[in-house]
C-alpha cells in the first residue's frame, strides 16, 4: 500500500506538473491571440474614420462606439491576463497609447461633424494619429517578443513533465494490474456468494407477488359474484314494493332493501380498494361541469340531510372555472364519500361543501374542496390511522354507525392518484374538516358532452328506450342532426369523431350509430373496424358522408356498416333506416311540416326548400342554420386557400369535403359541387396549383354571393 501511495504521488506530481504546463501555454497563446485582436480592431476603427472623412459617408462610422468599447475590452481582457514585472512597463505605454489613439479618432470625428472634411483632413494629416499608430504597434510587437521567451520556457516544462509522468505512469500501470489480480480473485468470490442471495431473494419475492395476484383476483371474482345477485336481490326488491302491501310486509321489504343496498356498497368498497392496489383502477379524463358535478352531489344528499335535520350548504368561490377537465367519475366519488360520511356522523347542526382555487397557472388549476360538519370530531391521535384500511377512529364506530373502514381508503388513494393530497383537522366533540386538493386543467365542454346526458329536451322522455350516438365533426352538420332527433323525441348524444365515440360506447348503451366517414384523429373506417374487431360490438351503424362517388355504399357494407345515406341527409330517409334499424319508432309525424315560401325563387343561387323541410315551420331554428353558415363558409374558404398556398394536398381534399357538408343544407350543390369534387379528388400527380387556384376564386365568387343572399334572407 506505502508503495502503491508513493507511485501515485509522483505520477499526480508530475501530470500536475504538465496541467500546470498547458494552462500557461494556454495562457500566453491567449495572450498573443488578445494582442492580434487589439491590433485589428486598432486598425479597423482608424480605418473607419479615415473613409468617413474622405467619403463623408457616415455610414463608414456606424457602430464606431462598439468598436471603441471593443478595443477597450480587449485591452482590459491583455491588462487581466499578463501580470509579471517584466511587461508591466510595456503595458503601462500600450494603455497610454491606446487610449491617446482612441481618443484622436474622436476629435476627428467631432472636428467632421463641427467643422468638415477639410479641418479634419488636416488632423489626420499632421501625422500624430499615424505615430500613435505606429507605437502602439512597436509596443505591442515587444509584448509579443518577450511572451515568446515565455512560451518556449513552458513548451520545454511541458516535455519533461510528460516524460517523467508517462514513466511513472506505466510503473503505477504494472503494479496496478498485478494487485487488481488478487484483488479479482477475491471479489469474484464476493459476487459468486451475492448472486446465490439475490436468486433466493428473487425466487421470494416471486412468490410474494403471485400470492398477491392470487389474492386480487379472488376478491375482485369474489365481489363480482356476489354483486350479481345482490343487484338481483335489490331489483326484485324494487320491484316487491310497488306491489300492494300491508304495514308489516312493507317494514320486512325495507329492511331487505337497507341491508342490501349495506351490503353492496361494502362489496363495492372491497372491489374498488382491490382494483386501485393491483393497478387496475385508471384515471379518464374528460371535460365537465363543475357546477353540475356538486349540484348533483347536493341533491343526492340534500334529502338525507333533510331526514336528520341537518343544514346542508354548497358554495363555489366566483373565481372557480366552472368548465375542467379530468376524471368527473373519480371527483364524485371522492365528493359523495366525505359527504356521505359528514352526514352520518352529524346529529345536528350543518354540513357545508366549499371549493376554492388553490393556485393557476396557464391552463392548469388546483381546487380545494372542503368538507366540514358540527358530528363527533375525531381525535388527534386517530387523526393518521383513520386513512388506513378497516379503520375508524374508535372501535365502537363500526357497531353504532356501520362501515367498513374502507371509504376513507378509498378516497384518500385516489385523490394520490390524480397527484392531489387529502388531510383533516378535527376536535371530539366539535366536528370534523377535510380538505381535499386537486389538479385540473380548463375544459372545453359541448352541450352533449355531459355524462348520460342524451338531450336537454324534456321530451324526449317520451322515447326513453331509443338512444342514438352521433359521430359529426361538422358543427352545422351537429345542428341539424340535433334538430331532428329533438323534433322525433329520441334520447342521443353527439360527439366530434370516432375517438369519442368509442369511449362512449363503452360507457353507455346505445341503440344505433350514425357515423361521418371522414372525421379527424379517427375516421369512420377506423372507428367501425375497432368497433367489431376490438370491441366485439354488433350495433347498428349508418354511415354518413358527402361522398357522391359510385361505389361507396358499397364499400361501407363491406368495413362493416350497416347502411349508407348520404348528404344533404334527407329527414324521411333518416326516419327510415331509424326505424329499420331499432324497430321502435312510429312513423314519423308531418302534420307540422310548412311549404317553402316563394323568397328563395327570386334568389340566383340558395335554394332554402330543404332546410324549410327540416325546420317544419321553426324560423329561429333557420336564422341560426344560415347564421352559422354565414360564419362557417369564410373559415373554410381560408383554410382551402392555406392548403392551395401551401400546395398541401391532403389539406386541400380534407378542406374541400368538409366545404360539400357547409354549403348542403341551403341548396349549393348544383353550383359548388362540380369545383368542389374535382378538389377533393385530385392528387398529387394530378395536382396543378394554378389550377387549384382558379377553381379557388370561382368558388370564393359563387360563397361570396351566396353569404349576401343568406344575409338578405336573415335581414
Amino acid at each position: 500500500m506505502i508503495l502503491f501511495i508513493v507511485l501515485q504521488f509522483n505520477s499526480a506530481k508530475n501530470i500536475q506538473k504538465l496541467i500546470s504546463g498547458n494552462e500557461q501555454l494556454l495562457q500566453e497563446l491567449n495572450v498573443k491571440n488578445e494582442l492580434q485582436k487589439l491590433q485589428t480592431n486598432m486598425a479597423k476603427t482608424d480605418s473607419k474614420v479615415r473613409g468617413t472623412v474622405i467619403s463623408q459617408d457616415t455610414l463608414h462610422i456606424t457602430g464606431i462606439e462598439a468598436e471603441i468599447a471593443i478595443i477597450k475590452a480587449d485591452l482590459k481582457e491583455i491588462n487581466k491576463i499578463v501580470r509579471n514585472d517584466s511587461t508591466e512597463k510595456l503595458l503601462t505605454q500600450l494603455n497610454y497609447l491606446v487610449d491617446e489613439k482612441n481618443t484622436f479618432n474622436v476629435q476627428v470625428l467631432d472636428t467632421f461633424y463641427s467643422k468638415g472634411k477639410w479641418a479634419a483632413e488636416r488632423m489626420i494629416n499632421n501625422q500624430k494619429g499615424k505615430r500613435l499608430g505606429e507605437a502602439i504597434t512597436s509596443i505591442i510587437h515587444q509584448l509579443d517578443t518577450t511572451r515568446q521567451s515565455e512560451v518556449n520556457r513552458t513548451t520545454h516544462l511541458i516535455d519533461t513533465s510528460g516524460q517523467n509522468a508517462l514513466s511513472w505512469g506505466t510503473v503505477l500501470v504494472v503494479f496496478a494490474c498485478l494487485s487488481s489480480l488478487l484483488a479479482f480473485l477475491y471479489i469474484t468470490s464476493r459476487i459468486h456468494r451475492q448472486e446465490q442471495l439475490i436468486d433466493e431473494l428473487a425466487e421470494a419475492r416471486e412468490k410474494e407477488q403471485k400470492l398477491t395476484v392470487v389474492k386480487d383476483q379472488f376478491l375482485a371474482n369474489m365481489s363480482h359474484e356476489i354483486r350479481t345477485p345482490m343487484n338481483a336481490v335489490l331489483g326484485f326488491t324494487h320491484l316487491l314494493k310497488g306491489q300492494p302491501l300491508n304495514n308489516k310486509s312493507r317494514e320486512y321489504v325495507g329492511a331487505i332493501e337497507g341491508a342490501g343496498q349495506n351490503l353492496l356498497e361494502i362489496i363495492n368498497d372491497i372491489l374498488d380498494i382491490s382494483k386501485i392496489e393491483s393497478g387496475m383502477m385508471r384515471i379518464e379524463p374528460s371535460s365537465f361541469s363543475l357546477q353540475g358535478v356538486m349540484h348533483a352531489v347536493y341533491n343526492l344528499f340534500h334529502p338525507k340531510a333533510e331526514e336528520k335535520h341537518l343544514a346542508l350548504h354548497l358554495s363555489i368561490d366566483d373565481n372557480v372555472p366552472d368548465i375542467l377537465y379530468g376524471d368527473v367519475t373519480r371527483l364524485t366519488q371522492i365528493l359523495v364519500n366525505l359527504t356521505s360520511n359528514a352526514i352520518k356522523f352529524t346529529h345536528e347542526g350543518s354540513v357545508s361543501i366549499h371549493v376554492s382555487k388553490v393556485w393557476a397557472e396557464d391552463n392548469g388549476v388546483r381546487l380545494l374542496f372542503t368538507i366540514k360538519d358540527t358530528g363527533i370530531g375525531i381525535d388527534a391521535a386517530k387523526q393518521q390511522s383513520i386513512f388506513d384500511r378497516f379503520n375508524q377512529a374508535e372501535a365502537s364506530t363500526t357497531r353504532k354507525y356501520g362501515g367498513t373502514g374502507l371509504g376513507l381508503t378509498i378516497v384518500k388513494q385516489l385523490i394520490e392518484l390524480q397527484n392531489g393530497f387529502i388531510s383533516v383537522e378535527s376536535k371530539p366533540g366539535e366536528g370534523a374538516t377535510f380538505k381535499a386538493e386537486l389538479p385540473y386543467t380548463l375544459g372545453e365542454l359541448l352541450p352533449e358532452a355531459v355524462e348520460n346526458n342524451y338531450s336537454d329536451q324534456p321530451a324526449l322522455t317520451i322515447q326513453p328506450d331509443v338512444r342514438i350516438l352521433v359521430a359529426e365533426d361538422n358543427r352545422l352538420n351537429q345542428n341539424l342532426l340535433r334538430h331532428l332527433l329533438t323534433s322525433w323525441q329520441l334520447a342521443f348524444k353527439i360527439v366530434n369523431n370516432g375517438l369519442e365515440a368509442l369511449q362512449a360506447l363503452e360507457k353507455n348503451n346505445f341503440d344505433l350509430l350514425l357515423l361521418d366517414i371522414q372525421m379527424p384523429g379517427m375516421d369512420g373506417y377506423t372507428t367501425v373496424r375497432k368497433l367489431r374487431t376490438d370491441m366485439h360490438s354488433n350495433i347498428p351503424v349508418i354511415a354518413m358522408t358527402a361522398h357522391a362517388l359510385a361505389g361507396e355504399r358499397d364499400k361501407c357494407l363491406q368495413m362493416g356498416m350497416n347502411e349508407y345515406i348520404s348528404k344533404p341527409i334527407k329527414a324521411d330517409e333518416l326516419y327510415r333506416l331509424i326505424q329499420v334499424f331499432t324497430g321502435k319508432l312510429p312513423g314519423p309525424d308531418t302534420s307540422s311540416s310548412t311549404t317553402m315560401n316563394n323568397h328563395e325563387s327570386a334568389q340566383h343561387l340558395l335554394n332554402m326548400q330543404y332546410l324549410h323541410d327540416l325546420s317544419q315551420g321553426n324560423q329561429q331554428f333557420e336564422q341560426t342554420m344560415l347564421e352559422q353558415f354565414i360564419a362557417q363558409l369564410p373559415e373554410d374558404l381560408r383554410r382551402l386557400k392555406e392548403a392551395i398556398a401551401e400546395n398541401n394536398i391532403a389539406d386541400v381534399r380534407s378542406t374541400a369535403h368538409n366545404l360539400k357538408t357547409t354549403i348542403s343544407f341551403i341548396g349549393l350543390e348544383s353550383h359548388l359541387y362540380p369545383i368542389l369534387t374535382e378538389l377533393e379528388e385530385t392528387t398529387a400527380v394530378t395536382y396543378s396549383q394554378e389550377e387549384a387556384n382558379d377553381h379557388f376564386e370561382s368558388l370564393k365568387r359563387l360563397s361570396m354571393q351566396a353569404i349576401n343572399e343568406a344575409i338578405a334572407f336573415i335581414l
